[in-house]
């Protein structure tokens, strides 16, 4: 029952009365349309105000994105991890074609990369590949630079001790399974 005395009909939502007793409108009809309210000056105030609180919600944001740089004890530590672990794939790929080289499949298999090498469609694909990586280099090294410094300034007061250790666990492992020389 609504409050006016008449009895509210509830009809199913696909069939649309002449006469919409919902909740959210009054059934009067509209006063202003959409054309219309766009350029009154309340709005326009509002649009102002929307604009400017964007322009500074994006300088903040931008001043929060400047990241601080690492140190070179940081970058020497990583550059020369980085080293050994590809030192320590060089070296397992070279015993990986040691034990392996006696294998008739091996051989095929070895056989089957030539040919692809000399395939132009493959030299197409490898010097468009050489190349953007060539133009990525930069911003790969931004982006670990970045990182790098990010992880100096907000995580390793933090976790920096207990990473350390980790990774002279993980280094001890390798060591065995997998070494650099």
């Amino acid at each position: 029952m609504s409050t006016s005395g008449r009895r509210k009909v509830i009809l199913p939502l696909y069939i649309i009365s002449s006469r919409c007793e919902l909740w959210f409108t009054d059934n009067s009809p509209p006063e202003k349309t959409v054309t219309s309210w766009v350029g009154t000056s309340s709005n326009h105030k509002m649009n102002t105000r929307f604009i400017l609180a964007l322009v500074f919600a994006l300088q903040v944001s931008l001043s929060l994105s400047e990241v601080p740089a690492p140190s070179q004890e940081l970058v020497d530590k990583y550059e020369a991890m980085k080293a050994t672990f590809y030192k320590r794939l060089l070296n397992a790929y070279g015993k990986l074609q040691g034990a392996v080289a006696d294998n008739d499949q091996a051989q095929q298999t070895r056989e089957l990369i030539e040919s692809l090498k000399e395939k132009p469609e493959l030299q197409a694909i490898v010097k468009v590949a050489s190349g953007l990586a060539t133009e990525a280099a930069p911003m790969v090294d931004r982006a670990r630079a970045s990182l790098l410094g990010l992880y100096e300034h907000y995580l390793r007061p933090n976790v920096g001790e207990s990473l350390s250790n980790a990774i002279d666990q993980i280094k001890v492992f390798l060591d065995q399974h997998m070494p650099a020389e």
